[in-house]
């Protein structure tokens, strides 16, 4: 039978092929109930089941399992360890360590150990749903019990199942089974029970290797954008202090200016600045010009009603997890918001002493999409764009951009500030080797959206051979 539903605002009509078998099943006959994404999905799956297409339990083509809860035992500077992800860390283009676990002291270390070839999965967050792929970089991490792990030995397999994870219909099947009265929680047994359909050897592999590729592309950027900054960072002096302890310093009245904070006087920030400028470095707005715009009213939409936008977290993912829309009646005027392609940006609002003024460079597959007013974003003036994206991520800028924080809450911080910071020279071996590093990222989504896009696209022809 046919089931109508008008949805939203504009009452968009949806029709919903069910099976009479599954309204007996379910014992429900409201035509919301089965446009919902989850049970839509399912029923589309049965019916491709029904067409005679082979479908399997996600657990009967994988091992899918989780660690045991654990106590983080953090280590001394000079214990051996190793580095450690949160959950929403692996999404991030280049993940950088939380913490370090002690090898010695932390009980079930190993199953926390990182794997290449692992598929990720999220279980618990608002955000539940997306996946991961492991790749060389991030198999030196260790994770957290808070990501289902699956491992699959045939690697046509597991890039075929990395796709059908991410896809819509995926993704989909994956939030039906959430549980959780605030927080949303899925369970080793509920990604277990995830039907897939296996398609037809040809169709298989073709996702499967425009996945690896992608996967691939993803691991290459990964390694070039970690030696460029190795490659201009090993040129200067790193000046670090000690975490542990308690430290003291003296400032001159005549140097505190207007700010009276101690992180804005760290002798660690007036080193990483000096070491900068002695090398012949360049002021940032010298070659940059920083803007911040202002608060607007979030107006969200569907599809192509709106444009993507950016927060500072999204920015620095390889796939913005939770992408959302804007419509530009959200704006006085859109042009402030809007992102073009070289513009070096950064979170401005947020934790100093996490993500904030990280960087990711605007690549031109991103180049028209909008990012929020708490996004900071650095045009460059007469600089190649990977040049000053380089510049700004390296450990003696990072340490001056977070030194400029300030509230008694969430962090914040002016443009005029971040214009003021003291940017190392970048070797153009470094900049090429950065440049082919954001190359390879834009290929990367390309294939995965090439990749998806063929996998949906076959369910549905299968799905129409079921109707008949």
């Amino acid at each position: 039978m046919n089931l109508l539903t008008a949805e939203g605002r504009s009452a968009t009509v949806s029709l919903q092929t069910v099976r009479s078998r599954s309204v007996v099943a379910y014992e429900r006959l409201d035509a919301h109930f089965f446009v919902s994404p989850g049970v839509a999905a399912a029923e589309r799956i049965a019916l491709i089941e029904a067409a005679g297409l082979p479908v399997k339990r996600l657990a009967d083509l994988a091992s899918v399992w989780d660690p045991s809860r654990f106590t983080r035992a953090w280590a001394n500077p000079s214990e051996p360890a190793v580095p450690y992800l949160r959950p929403y860390d692996v999404f991030d283009i280049l993940p950088a360590a939380a913490g370090r676990l002690s090898i010695q002291r932390t009980q079930g270390l190993e199953r926390l150990r990182l794997q290449p070839g692992m598929i990720l999965q999220t279980c618990s967050g608002r955000n539940l749903g997306p996946c991961a792929y492991v790749d060389q970089h991030l198999g030196q991490f260790a994770l957290s019990h808070d990501m289902i792990r699956l491992q699959v030995e045939d690697e046509d397999l597991r890039y075929y199942l990395l796709t059908f994870l991410q896809a819509p219909t995926g993704q989909a099947l994956l939030r039906r089974g959430k549980s959780g009265s605030v927080i949303d929680h899925l369970t080793v047994a509920d990604v277990g029970a995830v039907p897939v359909p296996v398609l037809n050897e040809p169709g298989r592999r073709r996702i499967a290797a425009l996945a690896r590729e992608a996967m691939a592309h993803v691991a290459n950027a990964r390694a070039g954008l970690t030696e460029a900054l190795r490659q201009v960072t090993a040129t200067l002096p790193a000046p670090t202090a000690s975490t542990m302890g308690v430290r003291s310093w003296t400032v001159t009245s005549s140097n505190v200016g207007e700010r009276l904070d101690v992180a804005h006087h760290d002798p660690v920030v007036v080193a990483a600045r000096e070491a900068a400028r002695s090398a012949g470095g360049i002021r940032c707005g010298d070659v940059a010009t920083a803007q911040l715009p202002v608060r607007y009213k979030r107006v969200y939409v569907q599809g192509e009603h709106g444009r993507p936008i950016l927060s500072g977290r999204q920015l620095l993912q390889v796939h913005p997890v939770n992408l959302r829309r804007a419509s530009d009646r959200s704006f006085k005027v859109p042009a402030d918001y809007e992102l073009a392609a070289g513009m070096t940006i950064f979170g401005a609002v947020g934790r100093a002493e996490g993500r904030q003024g990280v960087p990711a460079l605007v690549t031109e597959d991103r180049a028209g999409w909008l990012a929020s007013n708490d996004v900071m974003r650095l045009r460059p003036s007469g600089v190649d764009p990977v040049a000053l994206w380089l510049a700004v991520a390296t450990p003696h800028a990072q340490v001056q951009i977070k030194a400029l924080s300030f509230g008694s809450v969430i962090d914040h911080m002016n443009p005029w500030d971040v214009e003021d910071i003291w940017l190392p020279p970048v070797s153009a071996e470094a900049v090429a080797t950065a440049q082919q590093s954001w190359s390879e990222l834009v290929q990367a989504r390309k294939l995965n959206e090439e990749a998806t896009a063929l996998l949906e696209g076959l369910l549905s022809r299968a799905g129409d051979r079921a109707l008949g």
